[in-house]
């Protein structure tokens, strides 16, 4: 999805609707606008502050955890260390200002309404360049596959984005019903007595529709480590789509 932030208003303002999902596409567009606009506060001033909660172009605010606005923080201004993200930096920043006495920037208020576009008309399409036996699949009638969203730069895929299939001449264009993170293998194979049944079922039923169909959980688990080493912190990047195939013209749905 194509989004940006138009604006910035106050965490409790309800003229906006909260946005639901679409957590990496909306993260990099409110990374980038941080970017741009050489803003630096922390989760606390994001909560409290009057102008610190970004409103998207599809008329929605976004609102983060203290924890959750560190790590926009630290992708926005690259806070790397050698354990990875730094979010503590920004995770609040009131001992950066009483402590160490750094001036916060905070953006503008005001939200640019006359930008605010319906969601189908922020939808991109995103191509694949996939083997035979894959775009056959798809083809045929697959309807979920899994994807690296880092290993295919597709970050800002969602709901209602599209999927181009390219193998060879062929194509095969496919509109995104649902996308669901992996998050961490974990949540996956931990089945434990305190899930329910329903979230067990969601569970097996997620790493199973994926391109290892047919592997029981065990083999599953063992094909997953293998191909993602850096275990959680990669799978997070892992996303199980669901799709739905788009007829060529003349084709009955």
């Amino acid at each position: 999805m194509k989004f940006e932030v138009i604006g910035w208003t106050h965490y409790e303002d309800d003229t906006y609707p909260i946005h639901r999902g679409d957590y990496g596409a909306v993260d990099l567009a409110v990374e980038e606008a941080v970017r741009a606009g050489g803003y630096r506060f922390g989760g606390d001033t994001h909560q409290g502050g009057e102008t610190c909660t970004p409103v998207l172009n599809d008329g929605t605010r976004v609102l983060y955890s203290f924890r959750e606005w560190g790590y926009v923080m630290a992708e926005a201004l690259s806070l790397y260390t050698d354990n990875g993200l730094n979010y503590m930096e920004w995770y609040m920043d009131i001992e950066k200002t009483l402590i160490e006495g750094v001036e916060l920037v905070l953006p503008p208020a005001g939200v640019d309404r006359s930008r605010i576009k319906k969601r189908a008309e922020l939808a991109e399409t995103f191509s694949l360049h996939v083997s035979p036996a894959v775009f056959a699949a798809v083809a045929a009638g697959k309807k979920t596959v899994e994807i690296c969203t880092k290993e295919e730069e597709l970050e800002r895929l969602c709901k209602g984005d599209f999927l181009l299939y390219v193998c060879g001449e062929k194509q095969c264009r496919v509109k995104v019903k649902m996308a669901e993170s992996f998050a961490s293998f974990d949540a996956l194979f931990m089945m434990s007595e305190e899930i329910s049944e329903s979230e067990r079922r969601h569970r097996r039923a997620l790493v199973q529709s994926a391109l290892y169909e047919g592997c029981s959980p065990e083999a599953l688990y063992e094909a997953l480590k293998a191909r993602y080493p850096k275990g959680n912190s990669e799978l997070y990047s892992v996303q199980a789509i669901t799709f739905g195939r788009i007829p060529e013209k003349g084709e009955k749905a």
